[in-house]
């Protein structure tokens, strides 16, 4: 049940939030007036979105009541921290990337050098595979991990490493991939863009396509609030 209601939650939230960012992107910055409104429009997308991953992580520690509203508004802020972590994790992993593509030659010439292999683009595909696991699994779950932290213990959870080791628990962190990957990047990659051979381009195409992303987002909804219940603690 618990599940239920928070898959609803982030849903919702992350409606709300979406909105307000297109909003965000379509309202022109001519005028001071309309720059105000676009960096208005900017930190409500950017609270909505604190506000739902903030609610999600209260109702998994104290379950969804009357007060979950509150207490999520009063959270949100947590949700900085984490934002800091992911995006320090996210512009490290560029710049390594970004340092094997422009060392790919010698790479190359080192390995042919010292074991004869002409062939080594095993290796860079499980470096890419290796930098998409750190940007949207290793990353979140630190970014979760610690807010999750902060709604339990305080800002003194700052000071301390357990939201670390929370995060980076092998089967936590195991389990938080399979949901990734089953839950969040397979319906986007596949079912997002599947359209049936010989479907006609009248409302039943449109009905199937509202149907297909309602699907899509409930599955992604579910994903990403299994993985918020393994960054959080004590959940009941």
């Amino acid at each position: 049940m618990r599940l239920f209601t928070i898959t609803l939650w982030l849903v919702a939230g992350a409606t709300l939030a979406a909105g307000a960012y297109w909003t965000f992107l379509l309202t022109p910055e001519s005028t001071a007036w309309t720059l105000a409104a676009s960096a208005l429009l900017a930190i409500t997308a950017a609270v909505l979105a604190g506000l739902t991953i903030g609610g999600a992580i209260i109702g998994w520690q104290h379950g969804v009541s009357a007060s979950h509203l509150r207490t999520a508004i009063a959270g949100a802020p947590a949700g900085i921290p984490g934002v800091v972590v992911a995006g320090l994790i996210w512009w490290l992993v560029g710049v390594a990337t970004n340092r094997v593509t422009i060392y790919n030659g010698p790479i190359n010439a080192w390995f042919i050098a010292s074991f004869g292999w002409a062939d080594v683009s095993w290796l860079f595909t499980a470096i890419e595979w290796l930098s998409k696991w750190l940007k949207w699994v290793v990353a979140p779950m630190l970014a979760l991990s610690l807010m999750a932290g902060i709604l339990a213990t305080g800002w003194r959870a700052l000071s301390g490493v357990a939201w670390i080791t929370r995060a980076l628990a092998p089967l936590l962190l195991g389990i938080a991939t399979l949901l990734f990957a089953a839950l969040v990047a397979a319906p986007w990659l596949y079912l997002t863009p599947w359209r049936p051979a010989g479907l006609p381009a009248t409302s039943i195409e449109l009905a199937f396509i509202i149907a297909k992303l309602s699907v899509t987002t409930l599955l992604m909804a579910i994903g990403v609030a299994l993985i918020i219940r393994q960054a959080t603690p004590k959940v009941l």
